[in-house]
């Protein structure tokens, strides 16, 4: 670590640290038992009863798969909070990209905002908090792959986290400024467009697969305009500069043809939609795909379908939301209720088991999140511990 500074404890600092030294980058997860003992490790001194579960390779075909599950248990009659954490984050190439650098207050390294700079706040509160009267039962969840797709380990470990009735999930993997209580469903959908092939000069021979792509990519457009009248009651974070969140819309990849001479018998595209947090985006999808089949027949245009993601939105305005909110408020003068333009597995899940869930996190606009020198502020670190500790064990005063 360099230039040592802030309001954290030496040994959080040192923690974070070695955090940030730990490449969990994707896809192949060497270092996550790593990570994952790291933090056990801490949680342990901190009074909680950890378990380290292995996910098997079945599950989804990958190694080295491991999430924790650490317990504090206060009383049967109090409501539980469950604290999600990823472990995970997208590569980085840059020098130091690995190294806690801390400067201007700023804390630099792969994973700082998104979301690790989260996670050591969160611990923070838990060690100050040790030993302290708690209003709320807890339990820290540490998972992985949530840059990827993460929602067969989730369905896994939900079996062995048995919630408690009146469970709460905080989700620390957003931004600072305000309380998320809302993201957006995602579809994505890979359409091959079929074609024959033949050579360019002899054209009337073949069907040219990117000049259908192109007639869908028009049906696209006309979609586009339509979901984005759709908006969200739920308002967005300040800072990403709209008044109103919209469903979304777009075509994001294309692929096709060998040759320059070559009419190409195969187009790929892909599409990208958001749907807001009211939408059912089961629905959305077969609405859509039902759609697209009706302009390809009519368009004479053959096409596939190669893969589908699907992710549902998820919004849930819960009273304890709203305490942590004027806590936060008082603690750094900022807050709200917003809706994150994003998506997350967290969101489905929580939807599936029927379980309110709202988050602050320390990602800001500036923070050049999955880019080049990454960084959370110091001051935002410290000041979502601050708001935890006051949140976890009372909510009247600050």
């Amino acid at each position: 670590m360099k230039n040592k500074s802030g309001g954290l404890s030496s040994k959080l600092l040192q923690l974070f640290a070695h955090y940030i030294s730990l490449n969990t980058s994707l896809p192949s997860g060497e270092n996550y038992p790593a990570a994952i003992a790291l933090l056990q490790g801490f949680l342990d001194d901190c009074g909680f009863a950890t378990d380290d579960i292995q996910i098997p390779e079945s599950i989804d075909g990958k190694k080295n798969r491991v999430n924790l599950i650490a317990r504090k248990y206060v009383s049967d009659n109090f409501p539980t909070i469950l604290m999600y954490n990823h472990i995970d984050t997208v590569p980085a190439n840059y020098s130091d990209a690995y190294t806690l650098t801390i400067n201007n207050g700023k804390a630099y390294g792969r994973g700082a905002a998104d979301h690790k700079g989260s996670t050591i706040a969160v611990l923070d509160a838990l060690e100050k908090l040790n030993g302290k009267k708690l209003r709320f039962n807890l339990i820290f969840l540490a998972t992985c792959d949530e840059e990827t797709d993460q929602t067969r380990q989730l369905d896994f470990i939900t079996l062995k986290l048995k919630f408690p009735k009146n469970t709460v999930i905080f989700d620390p993997d957003t931004f600072a400024g305000g309380i998320s209580i809302a993201h957006l469903g995602h579809l994505a959908i890979e359409l091959v467009i079929k074609g024959k092939s033949s050579h360019s000069a002899m054209s009337y021979l073949g069907i040219n697969a990117i000049e259908k792509s192109n007639t869908l990519i028009g049906f696209f457009l006309g979609v586009q305009k339509e979901y984005e009248k759709n908006y969200s009651k739920f308002p967005p974070f300040p800072f990403l500069g709209i008044s109103r969140v919209p469903a979304r819309c777009n075509v994001n990849m294309i692929s096709g043809g060998i040759a320059q001479n070559v009419i190409p018998d195969s187009c790929t595209i892909t599409i990208d939609c958001r749907f807001i947090p009211e939408a059912n985006t089961t629905k959305e999808k077969d609405n859509l795909l039902k759609r697209i089949a009706e302009f390809a027949k009519k368009n004479t245009i053959t096409y596939e379908i190669k893969n589908t993601h699907l992710i549902e939105g998820y919004a849930s305005d819960n009273p304890l939301a709203h305490q942590l909110n004027e806590l936060y408020k008082k603690i750094t003068g900022e807050g709200g209720m917003y809706c994150v333009t994003g998506s997350t597995p967290i969101a489905q899940w929580c939807k599936e088991q029927k379980l309110a869930h709202f988050g602050v996190g320390v990602v800001r606009k500036e923070s050049n999140i999955h880019g080049v020198n990454e960084f959370a502020y110091l001051k935002d670190i410290e000041n979502l511990s601050k708001s935890l500790q006051l949140f976890f064990t009372s909510a009247q005063s600050v």
